[in-house]
């Protein structure tokens, strides 16, 4: 039988269009720094196919005040940014110096330097540092810290908001099943589920975790 694969990107971005494309040259930037960076780089940009959920919390919620926890070169910022627009803030943090380097560059050039703020250093020191609540919150950083993330993301989630957290992808898929933290994944995924102050979708197939907080 000939089964012809199926590119979903390519599709994707014929169906939707600018929802799909809007910064899709800094993602593939992320690639290409990852590779000439060597060795140990963490620049993983979330896929394009993640790219239409932004304007669609943003209209739904409304939403304007986001963070992420995890910025790399700021694809997913300067999506934020675009979705909630002109008078929308994006915090968004990196550890690496150099990584912030770029993406505040990437985002000034961009046009979007006055909507996002990087934030420098550990999200762990930092997280207890910030105050007023978040619309939308996206966790796409080390797996190993996301339980002990878990306490100050929820108080930084407004209730009506959303967490959206990334990558979970190590508890189910086999081919992961000998990545790093796949324990700290689940550990993290219990106590979100079980979490009453959260209404959690686990999205099959991207293995990102969709939460209302309550």
């Amino acid at each position: 039988m000939d089964i012809t694969e199926i590119d979903a990107i390519t599709l994707l971005r014929e169906i939707c269009g600018e929802q799909v494309t809007l910064h899709y040259d800094l993602y593939e930037k992320s690639h290409v720094h990852r590779e000439q960076h060597g060795e140990g780089c963490d620049v993983h940009p979330s896929s394009p196919g993640d790219a239409p959920l932004w304007p669609l919390l943003a209209v739904a919620l409304p939403a304007e005040r986001f963070l992420e926890v995890g910025c790399g070169l700021g694809y997913t910022a300067a999506l934020m940014a675009e979705a909630g627009g002109p008078g929308s803030r994006v915090d968004t943090i990196e550890a690496d110096e150099e990584h912030a380097d770029l993406a505040e560059q990437e985002l000034s050039r961009r046009g979007l330097g006055d909507r996002v703020r990087v934030l420098r250093g550990e999200a762990m020191v930092l997280l207890p540092d910030l105050t007023d609540p978040y619309d939308v919150i996206f966790v796409d950083a080390d797996w190993s810290e996301y339980p002990a993330f878990l306490p100050q993301l929820a108080r930084l989630t407004r209730p009506g908001g959303f967490l959206v957290t990334a990558n979970l992808f190590p508890l189910f898929e086999e081919w992961a099943q000998e990545m790093p933290y796949k324990e700290k994944v689940r550990e993290y995924l219990e106590l979100l589920v079980r979490d009453s102050r959260f209404h959690t979708y686990i999205i099959p197939g991207r293995w990102h975790a969709l939460s209302l907080r309550l």
